[in-house]
């Protein structure tokens, strides 16, 4: 397996560093032309991220590259801490925050960190950790808003993306506040396991308890799978009562995708191209002793692979989305590549990874 990743690697560094950009202030930027802007703070942490596997996996100059793709996320960094967030924003409109730009990046710096020395990668982490402290839910101590005009509802994946960022956060700091939150939130999700459907999380519940809206794989595979760098930190307790979960989880997970998705099992329509919802494949490697779980990863990692060379770039295009002309794109080709190149780095620099444990 070691040997298609490094394939797989080598390709995305080609198309990765064609889109480079110097940037004046000593710092590299990332073009994301379907988006017609700079990349979000979040693809470009990713695709740092990406560069320090690079230079792990074939050496070079991917530390280099990273840590200048990091200063220049850190000098786009809102002073709020939080991402701004491109996606599906009325044109003249200003960028969105989600909590998801935080969440979906949070590991990459936390990389950025650990493995290239970037301050600026772990000052970016930091700020976007004391962020989401002020967005705990005023209604549920273990649950995030969303973004700051979603507090309507609790957004289930969203509390994992904040309880990942504070692990990692807490990993570099050692603040007490983080660690804190972490719990609440663990605790918050396992009461909420089930309590519609036999192994499901829904993706949105009001505060009542009731559904906003209903199941997902993809959302499921989110929670799943970032819940990981938390784990070590958590009491022994909550550790096995998570791992009880997230198993029960996941086999609803392997389950469903023999069914292939509909309305019973991925209620939001845009997560239905489940072959480029690369956080499902994340859930499975973390759970990769469970029948089945193993082997989808692997044999998608394989598929990438030929897929990629076969099909070039175009094996990124968003699928089975509903443009808006008066929108920027819901997602784009960039957005889909940086999110599979940080899923990579995440699986071969974690440690809690199938793909990490395979030597072959």
């Amino acid at each position: 397996m070691d040997s298609i990743v490094s394939s797989l690697v080598r390709t995305l560094k080609g198309y990765f560093a064609d889109l480079l950009e110097p940037q004046a202030d000593g710092s590299l930027g990332l073009r994301d032309e379907e988006l017609g802007a700079w990349a979000s703070c979040c693809t470009t942490g990713q695709a740092a991220a990406f560069f320090v596997l690079d230079y792990r996996m074939h050496g070079g100059e991917g530390l280099a590259i990273a840590s200048r793709l990091a200063s220049n996320v850190l000098c786009r960094q809102r002073p709020d801490g939080a991402f701004g967030q491109p996606f599906y924003v009325r044109h003249g409109e200003p960028e969105t925050v989600d909590i998801a730009e935080i969440g979906a990046a949070a590991n990459s710096l936390y990389l950025l960190h650990r493995h290239a020395g970037s301050e600026e990668a772990k000052e970016c982490l930091l700020r976007s950790a004391r962020y989401l402290l002020t967005q705990v839910a005023a209604e549920n101590p273990g649950a995030v808003y969303k973004n700051p005009n979603a507090r309507h509802h609790d957004v289930l994946n969203g509390n994992m993306y904040a309880a990942h960022t504070f692990a990692r956060a807490y990993g570099l700091s050692g603040d007490a506040r983080l660690l804190e939150r972490t719990v609440c939130i663990f605790r918050h999700l396992i009461a909420r396991f089930g309590k519609h459907e036999p192994d499901w999380w829904p993706y949105i519940e009001h505060w009542d308890g009731s559904v906003g809206m209903g199941n997902s794989v993809s959302y499921q595979g989110t929670i799943v799978a970032f819940a990981a760098a938390a784990l070590p930190l958590l009491p022994q307790e909550l550790q096995r009562q998570w791992q009880e979960t997230a198993e029960a989880a996941v086999r609803r997970m392997l389950a469903a995708m023999k069914e292939g998705p509909h309305d019973g099992n991925e209620a939001p329509w845009w997560c239905r191209d489940w072959s480029s919802v690369w956080e499902i494949d994340m859930a499975f490697s973390r759970y990769a002793h469970l029948p089945g779980a193993r082997d989808y990863v692997e044999e998608r990692i394989r598929d990438m692979n030929d897929r990629l060379a076969r099909e070039g770039w175009s094996v990124f295009a968003p699928k089975g989305l509903q443009p808006d002309p008066e929108r920027t794109p819901v997602s784009t080709s960039f957005r889909k590549a940086a999110s599979f190149a940080g899923y990579l780095a995440s699986m071969k620099l974690d440690d809690a990874s199938c793909l990490r444990r395979e030597n072959s």
